[in-house]
């Protein structure tokens, strides 16, 4: 005996079927900047915007890949990238895309709304002091991003010397291992992308390395460390040192990672038995 099931059932189905098919396999990327640092007391860097929005749409021009958000100056929130045992909202944001770029100053030297506390390299800053304030910080006494533990796999931090080492002096308070390089803050993530060293306002940074991560700057389809190097090269002199932190662990080559629809992806770090890579070069 053979069931007849009803055109209208069986279109509703369909439809229903497709929807799964195109979305169960889309990719996220998000992106926040600060150009307007006015309100904290900081000097306003330029071409932020058009760093972090050219990489933006160069991402979003892939059929798999989706933009989630495009946050910009006053709506650019320190809490979206603070875990939730810390107050944050990371899982609706940054722990919510595959792959992220912010766009800004680093930490260092206070301003009117007070000192970081954090010492140069240890974390990020944002143009106004709330939700939940304007430092995002990664020192052990109060470590604040725990990322990947949800669905980020690669962030870039263009901003000066977030993977400075210690002994470079000059206002760094603790090793990269005490900010960055633990499994509390790379819980799941496969890279931080950045600058050992102070870095200038690149326009066209953030859209280069979208274009060497896709193939369409000049044709291949580099690793995402591949790629971040290329990109600071092209952009910067030898007096600037640019940087990636990577984690591994046993089972998982995060090495050869390329974005997804892009080429190969390493299955994710865990956290319990990882260790951890790091590069840095002279750009040229």
């Amino acid at each position: 005996m053979v069931t007849k099931i009803p055109t209208r059932v069986f279109v509703i189905l369909t439809i229903c079927l497709f929807i799964v098919s195109i979305c169960g396999c889309k990719n996220y990327v998000g992106i926040e900047w600060v150009v307007d640092y006015s309100a904290v007391g900081k000097s306003s860097p330029q071409c932020r915007d058009d760093c972090a929005e050219g990489f933006y749409n160069e991402i979003c021009a892939l059929p798999d890949w989706i933009g989630r958000f495009n946050r910009g100056d006053a709506n650019a929130w320190e809490e979206h990238f603070k875990c939730p045992e810390m107050g944050g909202t990371d899982p609706d944001w940054i722990d919510n895309v595959d792959l992220a770029y912010f766009s800004g100053h680093g930490a260092g030297e206070g301003t009117i709304a007070g000192p970081t506390g954090v010492g140069r390299g240890g974390g990020f800053t944002f143009g106004i002091d709330a939700h939940d304030d304007w430092v995002l910080s990664a020192i052990p006494s109060n470590r604040e991003p725990k990322w990947g533990d949800k669905k980020l796999e690669w962030i870039v931090l263009d901003v000066c010397s977030a993977l400075a080492f210690k002994s470079d002096g000059d206002g760094v308070l603790y090793t990269i291992c005490e900010r960055w390089a633990n499994s509390d803050v790379m819980h799941g993530l496969h890279y931080i992308l950045g600058f050992r060293t102070l870095a200038h306002d690149s326009c066209n940074r953030g859209k280069f390395f979208a274009e060497y991560l896709t193939g369409t700057r000049d044709g291949t389809k580099y690793t995402v460390r591949e790629a971040w190097r290329k990109a600071t090269e092209d952009t910067e002199g030898l007096s600037v040192k640019g940087a990636y932190l990577r984690a591994s662990s046993p089972g998982c080559n995060t090495y050869n990672d390329h974005i997804h629809d892009c080429g190969s992806v390493s299955k994710d770090p865990d956290p319990a038995c990882q260790c951890y890579c790091y590069s840095s070069w002279p750009c040229n």
